[in-house]
């Protein structure tokens, strides 16, 4: 059972859209919203070199860099992601945390925690994204024929019921889906994926539009890099 939805985040603040698709993903999976914010390790060591300075992309001007300012920077950012989900929390059911953390943390959640990875400077769901159409995007999830897979599988479609989006399942050759067409209403199925790697993976996630790819925790390869889309990591 999940009772997490893990989010790590850099130092950039997230747009409302943002917080509004991750707080859908958390009701979908009945599960608390834990923000994490990483702290950039070698912007932090900069940070405690004398006399260093940063230059302000928004206004070309210059101001010190130092360990106080980034932690009273970190902490404003943890107020107001705060501020905007208490505001979201207003109209609907929300329990949520926000905490900072080093960045040198594991991709693998715990047990009773689902990791989402976003992509970096990409929205969750883009505009739109919930309108019919014939080239609607959908939610992957690979499946291996283990309990894992088909925890993967509930969680995908827990969320594709809450934003009434289809379901893509890429069964691997262990997979029970290949013998059988007992699928759940609203679930396609591929069954030309041999191994969960990325090389194999990014044709079918562009052919599918996928959106978001759910992926156990039971096929992650923590020394290869994820397919460059949101990846809900399930325990």
């Amino acid at each position: 059972m999940i009772r997490q939805l893990l989010i790590r985040l850099d130092t950039r603040l997230p747009d409302p859209k943002e917080l509004t698709d991750w707080v859908a993903l958390a009701q979908a999976l009945d599960a608390d919203l834990l923000a994490q914010l990483e702290e950039d390790e070698a912007l932090s060591t900069l940070a405690g070199l004398p006399f260093s300075t940063e230059i302000c992309r928004a206004s070309a001007t210059t101001r010190p860099l130092n360990t106080a300012n980034l932690d009273r920077r970190t902490e404003r950012n943890i107020r107001v992601l705060n501020q905007l989900l208490a505001e979201i929390a207003r109209n609907q059911p929300l329990n949520w945390q926000v905490t900072r953390i080093s960045h040198q943390s594991s991709v693998r959640p715990a047990a009773d925690t689902a990791l989402l990875q976003l992509r970096s400077g990409q929205p969750l769901f883009k505009a739109g994204v919930l309108a019919k159409s014939a080239s609607q995007p959908h939610i992957a999830v690979i499946h291996n024929g283990d309990e894992a897979s088909e925890h993967a599988l509930e969680s995908a479609r827990r969320i594709a019921s809450q934003l009434a989006l289809p379901i893509v399942l890429l069964a691997l050759p262990a997979s029970p889906w290949h013998q059988t067409h007992g699928l759940p209403a609203g679930v396609a199925v591929r069954t030309d994926l041999a191994v969960p790697q990325r090389e194999q993976l990014l044709p079918l996630l562009r052919a599918w539009q996928v959106s978001l790819l759910v992926l156990p925790a039971s096929l992650l390869n923590e020394d290869e890099s994820l397919p460059p889309v949101a990846t809900l990591i399930t325990p």
